[in-house]
C-alpha cells in the first residue's frame, strides 16, 4: 500500500516537473517568436489565434488585442480581395502543403502594402483548420526595385540619346559645312555634291542601324560617359 503510495507520488511529481520543462521550452519559443523579424501568427478556421508584436507593427495595431480572435477579413481591403487570396491559400494549401505568394494587404489606417505570405496547415486533413502564417512588408523592396529599374531605364535612353547625336553630328556638320561652301559660290562642284549625298546616306545607314538594335552593348565616351555602340548592337550587317 505504502510503495503504491510512493509510486503515485514520483509520478506525480515526475508529471509536475515534465509539466514544467514543457512550459519553459514554450517560453523559450514564444520568445523567440516575438524577436522575430518577421511578422507570425496563428489561424485557425480563419481566425487569429496569436500574433506576435512584428504583426501589430506591421499593420499599426497596439494591442494583441486588436488581432486575437479577429476575423482576417480585417488586413484585406475587401471582401473580394479576402476571397481571392483565400481561393490561392485553400489551393496552395492542398497542392503544395504551403502557401507562397506576395499580396496586397491593409494596415489599420486603411492603406495598402505589398506583403510576400508563407502559410503552412498543422492539419494535413482540413488545411484551412490550423495555420501558421509568416508575413513580411515587402512594400520598400518593391519600391527600391522599382527605383532601380527607373534609373536603368534613363541610363539607356541618355546612353541611346548620346550615341545618336554622336553618329548623326558628324555627317550633319559636313553637310551644313558644304552647304555653307555652297551658298558662298555660284556653283558647287560633283565632289562636293558626292560628298553632300555621302553624308546624307551616312544619316540614313545610322537611323537604319538604330532600327536593327536587338542587344545592349555600350562604348566608353569622352566625359567619363557611356554611349550605346549603335554598330555594335544591330543585326544589321549592311
Amino acid at each position: 500500500m505504502k510503495g503504491d503510495k510512493k509510486k503515485i507520488i514520483n509520478k506525480k511529481i515526475e508529471q509536475e516537473r515534465l509539466d514544467g520543462k514543457i512550459s519553459g521550452q514554450i517560453e523559450i519559443l514564444e520568445k523567440i517568436l516575438e524577436c522575430s523579424p518577421v511578422g507570425i501568427c496563428l489561424v485557425e478556421n480563419r481566425i487569429f489565434k496569436w500574433v506576435n508584436n512584428e504583426m501589430l507593427k506591421i499593420f499599426g495595431y497596439e494591442k494583441k488585442q486588436d488581432f486575437e480572435n479577429a476575423d482576417v477579413q480585417m488586413i484585406y481591403n475587401s471582401y473580394s480581395d479576402f476571397e481571392n487570396a483565400g481561393k490561392i491559400i485553400y489551393h496552395d494549401l492542398k497542392d503544395k502543403g504551403k502557401a507562397d505568394f506576395d499580396f496586397d494587404l491593409k494596415k489599420k489606417d486603411g492603406s495598402l502594402f505589398k506583403a510576400h505570405i508563407i502559410i503552412t496547415s498543422t492539419d494535413t486533413e482540413n488545411s484551412i483548420e490550423s495555420t501558421i502564417v509568416i508575413l513580411e512588408d515587402i512594400s520598400q523592396r518593391e519600391a527600391a526595385q522599382k527605383e532601380k529599374l527607373e534609373k536603368e531605364k534613363l541610363q539607356g535612353v541618355l546612353e541611346m540619346a548620346g550615341a545618336v547625336c554622336h553618329e548623326i553630328n558628324q555627317p550633319l556638320q559636313t553637310i551644313i559645312g558644304y552647304s555653307t561652301l555652297y551658298q558662298e559660290k555660284d556653283s558647287i562642284s560633283s565632289r562636293e555634291l558626292h560628298y553632300i549625298k555621302a553624308q546624307a546616306t551616312r544619316i540614313g545607314n545610322i537611323t537604319k542601324r538604330l532600327s536593327n538594335i536587338t542587344q545592349y552593348k555600350t562604348i566608353n565616351y569622352p566625359g567619363n560617359t557611356k554611349i550605346v555602340d549603335i554598330w555594335g548592337s544591330s543585326n544589321d550587317s549592311s
